[in-house]
């Protein structure tokens, strides 16, 4: 791709993108469908941005959007008040993702006609079990629903991003992609091994920042730290031991080690509130990027086959598999009233993490469709794989943001009269 078309798109984007958010602000509607929809516009309705540029760009920028995501997001959950709903977070982020995954990958199978035991629906569930901290924060910051509902919802949103991207990695093993001995220890080396390792990039960070004084240099040696405990969990060890870290799972307990320990030393407030502001404003850029250009990524004819289908399955995920893993994973102990609950299982918007992982998938098997087992491609083509899951996806998040944005407030009204 030449240098001028890039820095061209990217003036195109990030101009017309800041109206269009700033539009969809004023009319209080959360800004990823109106970028979603601005990509679908300048891809692969009007053509200007080039559909194999989109997913090339995305190719960058969804994994390195990630890492700072996920990093500020941790960075700002405050471990005191996460400490009053860390029981019905861990749940909602372990039973409920993974009742979650297995309803909403068996619906998608029976929606597209495939066999019921096939992975290609579950890595859609295990793509779409994340929720999106980007949108719910600025939700609650502007209401008065009650400040444990909103923590939980939030926090949730935080653990769960390197945990439905843990669970996607799982099951790409299945299609080819990774390749791992045992699936049990792969799980528990990305999880546990993720965990560790954040811990560690934490204490290495904290070391290191002690003593000195970075200044307006703290936000690159962070950003930098972040990326790094990433490429080890994701590829240097790997390559030692044949199983992986997961580097997301790293990066977000790295900022949540950063945000809750680090912060403490006075000697460093200024330059971590620093930190604060550079993150913002980076995380502002990056959702423009990325879901503009996922918006682009989508073809015209697979958008054509997939929409109708997608919408059905979308739909199911939403209102289907999400209410009965909430509903379960909170019943014992029951420590939330059953409103709560039920805002639990109706609150859950997607975004980021979602967007990155299915154009990541998409472009993945559209560069190596062979690798897929003969096995799964008797009953769905690679292409239809790549195009279902991206699509489904797309409108997975599409209908999440417009529906749940736009009813948090009178939903909470409904049932705790706010």
């Amino acid at each position: 791709m030449d240098v001028p078309i890039l820095i061209g798109y990217m003036a195109l984007l990030f101009v017309f993108g800041s109206f269009l958010a700033k539009i969809a602000k004023k009319l209080g509607i959360p800004d990823i469908p109106v970028l979603l929809t601005f990509g679908l516009f300048v891809g692969p309705f009007l053509g200007i941005v080039s559909t194999i540029d989109a997913q090339t760009i995305f190719s960058f920028i969804g994994s390195a959007g990630l890492i700072v995501l996920l990093l500020m997001g941790a960075f700002e959950m405050r471990w005191i008040v996460l400490k009053r709903v860390l029981s019905t977070v861990l749940r909602l982020d372990t039973v409920g993702l993974i009742i979650y995954l297995v309803i909403s990958g068996l619906l998608f199978n029976i929606i597209f006609g495939i066999p019921n035991l096939s992975p290609v629906g579950y890595l859609f569930g295990a793509v779409t079990s994340a929720t999106d901290p980007a949108t719910l924060i600025p939700i609650f910051a502007n209401s008065d629903i009650d400040p444990n509902i909103a923590v939980t919802l939030e926090a949730e949103s935080v653990f769960n991003d390197p945990l439905g991207i843990v669970a996607t990695s799982l099951i790409l093993t299945s299609l080819g992609f990774v390749s791992t001995a045992n699936p049990i220890i792969e799980f528990f080396t990305l999880a546990i091994g993720g965990l560790g390792l954040g811990y560690l990039g934490g204490k290495i960070y904290e070391y290191i920042v002690r003593n000195r004084n970075f200044g307006e240099y703290i936000s690159p040696l962070t950003m930098g730290i972040a990326f790094l405990i990433w490429y080890v969990g994701e590829e240097v060890i790997p390559s030692l031991t044949g199983y992986g870290f997961s580097g997301y799972m790293a990066v977000a307990i790295m900022g949540l080690y950063i945000g809750n320990v680090v912060t403490k030393n006075p000697a460093k407030t200024e330059e971590l509130d620093n930190l604060a502001e550079f993150g913002n404003h980076l995380s502002v850029f990056i959702r423009v990027l990325i879901f503009v250009f996922l918006g682009a990524s989508i073809s015209l004819t697979v958008l054509k086959e997939y929409a109708l289908i997608g919408s059905v399955c979308a739909l199911a995920a939403l209102f289907i598999a999400r209410p009965i893993g909430v509903l379960i994973s909170t019943a014992y102990p029951n420590v939330n009233t059953l409103k709560e609950r039920v805002y639990f299982a109706l609150e859950a918007p997607r975004g980021v993490v979602p967007a990155a992982m299915g154009a990541m998938i998409y472009s993945n098997i559209m560069a190596n469709p062979s690798i897929i087992p003969s096995t799964i491609t008797a009953y769905m083509p690679a292409e239809a794989i790549a195009g279902s899951i991206l699509v489904t996806t797309f409108v997975t998040i599409f209908f999440s943001v417009i529906i749940e944005g736009s009813w948090a407030y009178r939903l909470a009204n409904k049932l705790f009269n706010v």
